[in-house]
């Protein structure tokens, strides 16, 4: 960390410009390149959207290598913030005793927080979670404690989110845009514009539904979705709802079919073999519900521990599904 921080600060200073690379999650990682004055105005537009000021106390626990933790810092340099660093890892609050008004996590910090220090996240005033998704059994446990969490919407190509949810305590369906970017939709995934950044019509692969130009509801991944016997499926709407039968890790995946094109996968993270008769339970439509199951030991995973699905779907291509 002590490293990235003398890079950061040495270009900072410099007016040099700042890399960073995306996940990795949906295909190749891909560079992206910044100027101090795009990372300026992304901080702007953070803390007006969280009403921060110049004595607000704010944590970094994120990789500086992150979009998240990139921009934290950048965050603090503009708002003059009280800024405290510790090394990433999944207890980032584990060594303080302090009261901060803004921090932000990936979803396995604020999981282990909630189970090993949940005092100390009730005393933050505002907690932001990126980089990846929260799941039932995580919002259930935000809810239970009344903390506050926003879910942010972006990406690195945006230098960090354009758009917030609240989801605790109470939680919204729909996300927000900030200050000074608005969305439309094409083909029925979402298109950012975002001037201060220089950023027009940029086409992303989310399927979302618009509720007008600075919110919608995120509905999944256009590269995940399935085709089967002409129903085009969202996985991510079935994992919804599979999330409350299924407590382990798992998604839901195209597997070929002869008849259909493609059938209704689920690949479950389990070291034995999963129990899956929770499967008549369900009360799904019949083009819906899962045809066949697999599981793996390992899913191959970011340093976010986001699922990389289309990685972890090629590791199971040739094998034997189960049918259900």
């Amino acid at each position: 960390m002590e490293q990235a921080l003398e890079d950061f600060l040495h270009r900072w200073q410099n007016n040099l410009s700042f890399e960073l690379k995306s996940s990795g999650t949906t295909g190749k990682p891909k560079i992206f390149k910044f100027s101090k004055e795009q990372l300026i105005q992304s901080a702007r537009s953070s803390i007006k959207a969280f009403n921060l000021h110049a004595s607000s106390k704010v944590l970094l626990c994120l990789p500086l290598s992150s979009v998240g933790g990139l921009m934290q810092l950048a965050r603090a340099m503009v708002g003059n913030f009280n800024l405290y660093i510790v090394n990433p890892s999944s207890r980032p609050l584990e060594q303080f005793n302090e009261s901060f008004d803004f921090v932000s996590m990936v979803p396995t910090q604020l999981h282990q927080s909630l189970r090993m220090d949940a005092f100390k996240l009730m005393q933050i005033d505002k907690i932001l979670i990126g980089g990846g998704p929260m799941n039932d059994a995580l919002l259930r446990e935000c809810w239970k404690e009344k903390i506050n969490v926003w879910h942010s919407f972006g990406m690195s190509e945006t230098l960090s989110h354009v758009a917030l949810r609240k989801v605790s305590p109470i939680e919204s369906k729909y996300f927000d845009s900030l200050p000074g970017i608005s969305f439309s939709v094409e083909n029925s995934c979402l298109v950012i514009n975002y001037p201060a950044l220089q950023i027009h019509q940029l086409k992303t692969k989310d399927i979302v539904e618009l509720v007008d130009s600075h919110s919608f509801k995120w509905l999944g991944r256009a590269d995940n979705a399935i085709n089967s016997g002409g129903f085009k499926i969202i996985p991510e709407l079935l994992e919804e709802k599979l999330q409350q039968h299924l407590k382990i890790p798992f998604f839901i995946t195209g597997v070929v079919d002869q008849k259909w094109g493609q059938t209704i996968g689920l690949l479950i993270e389990s070291s034995n073999e999963p129990d899956m008769s929770f499967i008549d339970q369900l009360d799904f439509l019949p083009h819906e519900t899962p045809k066949k199951y697999f599981w793996l030991k390992q899913f191959k995973r970011t340093i976010n521990n986001k699922i990389k699905r289309n990685a972890t779907t090629k590791m199971v291509k040739d094998a034997d599904w189960r049918s259900i």
